[in-house]
């Protein structure tokens, strides 16, 4: 028992902190990326990498992972606005999360990818599938909650997908060094 809450424990400081860095990163990268190429963008970011956090915190830890993420997204859900303003965006910061691990859970239940929870590595295809699902379903859901334009949530769908990327290359490249030093 104590040593399942010292590693839940671990794994919600980890996840955290990664989500953290991922969503600075936007502001240092991306948003001067975005300014030059696409101005008129208001809503989203052209390089989300905070999405690539979530899914593979998702592809991780599946379910637990919305427990291991959901303080820290809160954290970034744009406090200080009306109750309303935070209220919509805990609600689009939960719901970001379960998209991940739904896409995950919905694409391994039709056989699209392979699911194992790390009994099994996952194909890197499978992941990108799985974070281009989890893209949709939270461009979906600000456009269902009126949240975003179609337009804006096409560029939610792209930023989360390009942002994914680049993460899911940073962490290949940063295992594979850690295979060449031992």
């Amino acid at each position: 028992m104590r040593h399942a809450l010292m590693t839940d424990l671990v794994a919600l400081v980890m996840c955290s902190i990664f989500y953290a860095v991922a969503f600075e990163a936007v502001f240092v990268v991306s948003d001067k990326l975005q300014q030059s190429v696409v101005p008129g963008i208001i809503y989203g970011s052209v390089l989300f990498f905070p999405h690539g956090v979530r899914v593979l915190a998702a592809y991780l830890f599946g379910w637990r992972s919305i427990l291991y993420l959901l303080p820290i997204s809160a954290v970034y859900a744009g406090f200080g606005g009306d109750a309303a303003t935070i209220l919509q965006g805990l609600v689009l910061a939960l719901g970001s999360l379960v998209a991940c691990v739904l896409a995950f859970e919905v694409l391994s239940r039709f056989d699209f990818i392979e699911r194992n929870y790390l009994a099994v590595s996952i194909d890197w295809k499978s992941l990108v599938l799985a974070g281009a699902g989890g893209a949709l379903i939270n461009a979906v859901l600000h456009y269902s909650l009126n949240v975003t334009d179609a337009q804006a949530s096409g560029a939610i769908f792209v930023g989360d997908v390009l942002g994914f990327a680049v993460v899911l290359l940073i962490a290949m490249m940063g295992f594979r060094l850690l295979r060449e030093l031992k």
